[in-house]
């Protein structure tokens, strides 16, 4: 008996070791299926592709360790629900022989779970070359959210899914290799077991079970902390420089933890940063307040962006209050202006409006999603790192550019191609100034439709008939629209042979949808200005952020081109005068914060007293000015935050805890000359005091009160 009962013993510690090294060669071997992707970003040194790969199995063996313990408690619970506690004092021999096949049920369990959020993560890493994060699990909280309707909030991410699922020639070949380059992994793991390892393990023969227990428990205690003192922390601070094989090196499931960790931390208010380096806060908030408002008198220390504003002292004027009409084009990135390819010319009409227009070269998105660039845009307010604003605190007190012009006499209004609910627009529009809110509901039932919505030729004709209803009126108006077309996954009509050319010779569909969105911009806006229906009117034209996947030459501007976006102000002849408007192209920083005031003071109707983030840089429409402005840049891409000043750009990674420097046009920096004195190391604090600041004071709803200031506007 007792030797059979040491031979069972034998066998379970075989098993144990069978299923803890099968979970690392699923891990390793979603790695190696990825490496192709990482190469078609950056060439790997080899002492780089050798870190990356050794680092990666240190995470698996921490993921491989607590996917053994979920089997493990599993069959534990099994074992003690069919003996229960009297028989496991009685007969510890029996509940061990019923443990035995329950633990292999658990770990069979363990490891399809394990494989399937592999399968989601090699998907995604093939779209985004990123693992699982915040963006990923706020996309399916989007998928799995009630919909109160047939078109409800979660609208979008149901179609942007069934529109995947649509393309499965794109993804089911990948998957299929994928699960062939699994199997294959998983049966020469099998095959190694039981041909080499299980009879190296009859050979050894250990002084006593006891010491091959302790040898088997302290292999698995050192595989759950990754072999480093650190753990996954050790992980996650790798000293890896290129970001393509940080990312690669990185355990998808740790990955994703920590993602549902940010998420879960971000409903709550943001909490300070807690190493010894982070600015005091009262520093943290002059450090703020210096910048946003130098010349304004900060009114109530409750809410510390409130202060005194006024129109700057050289700024533009117009003579009376012009209509605004405020084009985002999804996606718009300024680094596609102006290319061609082949014969074709990607966005002839946005190149020759530039030449017409003040154009604004070193302008930025301030965060990489839609919701977020909507909501600094409109209302001046820096977009949350954590989960938009837009989406869970619509209920806060807010002072946007539709409500001011409302209460100045103006109709607002907004045409979306969408769901009126898609991230809770609806919600935030209807508090913060929208008179009527236009959705694909409104449009006419013929209207075309690919991908997401309502395609941009039928947006901009139902825009065209606001506008010729609104010049109609006699009252100014406000009327912003969001295109569609040139989101992911740049489904657009190729009736146009410039846009079916560009489909079939040019691999990214951008590029052709852009070249259609360009087109169907071009026709209604030539309409509107022959047929005089821009009169009295301030065109602004821009991205509501920049390409939503990572491209760029280097890391760094696969990072910070997300904000690539362009700026056009277009006014028409009615308003234009030599001290109005002088088209060009300006060097002025500026992002999207900026808008609000901008166009407030070029119509004359700034308050006197606001909580913007942005500044009046309407003196830029007649010459370059504002040397010192500054742009805050915010990515739950990558978390991290950015500061774009005259000396170039300034990046913090959280994940990395590390400042990196670029020009203004994405050329990183090396470290040296950083250091040398082209970034100021004075620009470190100010871009942790304004991620600081504005963080905790969007979060404790102390950014604006109507309640407090609403009657001295």
């Amino acid at each position: 008996m007792r030797r059979r009962w040491a031979e069972a013993r034998g066998s379970f510690r075989k098993t144990l070791l069978f299923w803890w090294i099968l979970f690392v060669v699923i891990q390793t071997a979603e790695r190696m299926f990825l490496l192709p992707d990482a190469f078609e970003q950056e060439i790997p040194t080899w002492p780089l592709l050798l870190k990356a790969l050794l680092v990666g199995v240190r995470g698996d063996f921490i993921t491989a360790t607590f996917a053994l313990a979920l089997g493990g408690v599993g069959a534990a619970v099994y074992a003690l629900l069919r003996h229960g506690w009297t028989g496991l004092r009685q007969s510890p021999q029996l509940v061990a022989r019923s443990f035995h096949p329950a633990f292999h049920l658990g770990c069979g369990l363990s490891g399809g779970l394990l494989f399937v959020l592999l399968c989601v993560d090699m998907g995604y890493y093939a779209f985004n070359h990123q693992h699982m994060d915040f963006v990923f699990l706020e996309y399916v909280g989007d998928l799995l959210a009630p919909a109160t309707s047939t078109g409800g909030t979660n609208v979008q991410a149901m179609r942007q899914t069934g529109a995947e699922l649509e393309a499965a020639g794109k993804w089911a070949s990948r998957l299929a290799l994928f699960v062939a380059v699994q199997a294959a992994a998983i049966g020469l793991w099998w095959w190694t077991f039981s041909g080499a390892v299980v009879p190296a393990l009859d050979r050894w023969r250990p002084g006593s079970g006891f010491q091959a227990n302790t040898l088997l428990v302290l292999a698995l205690v050192a595989g759950g902390a990754g072999f480093h003192h650190s753990g996954a922390y050790g992980i996650r601070i790798t000293p890896i420089g290129s970001m393509v094989y940080y990312t690669l090196a990185q355990n998808p499931v740790l990955f994703a933890a920590e993602a549902l960790r940010m998420a879960l931390v971000s409903r709550n208010p943001i909490e300070r940063r807690a190493d010894t380096d982070a600015l005091p806060y009262d520093e943290a908030l002059r450090t703020t307040q210096r910048l946003l408002g130098p010349a304004g008198t900060f009114v109530d220390p409750r809410y510390p962006f409130v202060r005194t504003m006024a129109p700057a002292a050289d700024g533009v004027r117009l003579p009376k209050p012009a209509n605004i009409l405020l084009v985002f084009l999804e996606g718009l990135d300024r680094r596609y202006l102006g290319q061609t390819y082949g014969e074709v010319k990607g966005t002839p009409f946005l190149d020759r409006l530039k030449d017409e227009s003040v154009y604004f070269q070193n302008f930025f998105s301030n965060g990489v999603q839609t919701s977020r660039g909507l909501f600094a845009t409109l209302c001046s307010t820096f977009p949350r790192q954590g989960a938009a604003a837009m989406k869970t605190r619509y209920a806060h007190d807010y002072l946007c550019l539709p409500s001011l012009l409302q209460r100045q006499g103006y109709s607002t209004e907004m045409v979306i191609g969408q769901h009126r609910d898609l991230n809770r627009l609806q919600s935030f529009v209807a508090r913060n100034g929208l008179q009527q809110l236009l959705d694909e509901g409104d449009f006419p039932a013929d209207a075309e439709r690919a991908g997401l919505g309502i395609v941009d030729g039928a947006l901009f004709d139902l825009c065209y008939e606001r506008i010729k209803q609104r010049q109609a009126e006699d009252k100014p108006f406000f009327l912003t629209t969001l295109t569609l077309s040139t989101h992911h996954p740049f489904a657009t009509p190729v009736t146009h042979p410039e846009v079916r050319l560009l489909r079939q010779q040019v691999q990214d569909k951008y590029v052709a949808a852009l070249r259609y969105t360009d087109l169907e911009l071009e026709r209604v806006f030539t309409r509107l200005v022959r047929e005089g229906l821009l009169r009295n009117t301030v065109v602004v034209i821009l991205g509501d952020h920049g390409r939503h996947e990572p491209v760029g030459k280097s890391d760094l501007e696969r990072k910070i081109g997300h904000f690539a976006s362009p700026l056009f102000v277009w006014m028409d002849e009615s308003l234009r005068s030599p001290a109005t408007y002088r088209p060009g192209t300006v060097g002025t920083i500026a992002s999207q914060v900026d808008l609000a005031p901008t166009l407030l003071s070029l119509i004359g109707r700034l308050p006197a007293m606001g909580p913007f983030a942005g500044h009046d840089v309407s003196c830029a429409l007649v010459r370059d000015c504002l040397p010192d402005q500054v742009a805050y840049l915010t990515s739950v891409y990558d978390n991290m935050v950015g500061l774009a000043s005259a000396e170039g750009l300034l990046v913090y990674s959280f994940t990395t805890d590390s400042f990196q420097g670029a020009t203004l046009t994405f050329e990183t920096i090396p470290d040296e000359q950083a250091g040398g004195g082209r970034l100021s190391p004075a620009r470190e604090q100010e871009l942790l005091a304004l991620y600081e600041v504005a963080n905790l004071t969007l979060d404790s709803d102390r950014l604006w009160s109507w309640r407090e200031f609403g009657s001295r506007l």
